[in-house]
């Protein structure tokens, strides 16, 4: 079957609007699908099993150990992304992917990927905290901005703050993969990427997350089934679309850093730099 073919006129890493972000995410998981949805397929057993315990029985034990299983399903979603993201920067490369060079350059980098995914978790879980007081330190400190900008509600919304810096810090796996950093290096690299382009961001990540709530949605009609075929459905249609969401991210990633738009704003003289 002939797949449709990617323009050769656009340079894939350079800038693209939505339309462009969407039609190309499409187009390179279509005409690489094997490869990106056996990558994508490796979280299928363990979100299988954990399926099917949870809903085969209510007993305490059988819910406790579904709950273990979840460390073991963030390691593998992790391999998963780095797996993808690799094979989407060979693809936006001009070259086919491998599911074992991928996968490869997945567990190369894991330990990074982990490491830089621990820290954005902790940062995230403090800000929840530090968000009333934000509100507060802004409410003396009126020069005070967060990348050049004072922005109301990231101090008086709660989980505001959590939500900026979600989006602000959410390329940190392509930062990890594709410019080899980790840790502050690699939320440095996003952020630079984000700056300026916050609500952008956001938007086109909304609009991708919606093209894949249908199908998530019918996967979760087949929850009344028996377990193990409802889990199976779940978790098989969780593998089909998340290719597409990770493609769509890093081409992304791939606009912010083409844009001289992304270059850092820089806070006026009298401005103070919120901590």
């Amino acid at each position: 079957m002939t797949q449709p073919p990617v323009p050769p006129t656009k340079p894939l890493r350079g800038p693209h609007d939505l339309g462009e972000i969407v039609g190309y995410s499409y187009r390179l998981y279509l005409r690489d699908f094997v490869p990106l949805f056996l990558l994508a397929l490796l979280t299928a057993p363990l979100q299988l099993l954990s399926g099917v315990i949870s809903q085969s029985t209510d007993s305490e034990a059988a819910q406790l150990a579904a709950q273990y299983l979840l460390f073991p399903q963030v390691f593998v979603s992790l391999i998963v992304a780095g797996s993808l993201i690799h094979a989407t920067h060979v693809i936006t490369g001009g070259e086919r992917p491998s599911f074992n060079a991928s996968l490869d350059a997945a567990f190369e980098r894991f330990g990074a990927i982990f490491r830089t995914a621990l820290l954005l978790f902790g940062l995230a879980f403090a800000s929840v905290l530090a968000g009333p007081f934000l509100g507060i330190y802004w409410l003396f400190k009126k020069q005070a901005t967060i990348d050049g900008r004072r922005d109301w509600w990231l101090g008086w919304i709660p989980f505001a703050l959590t939500m900026y810096l979600a989006i602000r810090w959410g390329f940190q796996t392509q930062a990890v993969m594709i410019e080899r950093k980790e840790n502050w290096a690699a939320l440095d690299d996003s952020a630079e990427a984000v700056r300026g382009q916050w609500w952008r961001v956001l938007g086109i990540m909304l609009v991708v997350s919606l093209i894949v709530v249908g199908p998530t949605a019918l996967a979760s009609a087949a929850t009344p089934l028996p377990p193990l075929a409802s889990s199976a459905i779940i978790s098989g249609v969780s593998a089909l679309v998340t290719p597409f969401v990770i493609v769509a991210q890093t081409l992304l990633y791939y606009d912010l850093k083409s844009r001289p738009s992304s270059a850092a704003v820089a806070p006026r003289p009298d401005e103070e730099t919120a901590p």
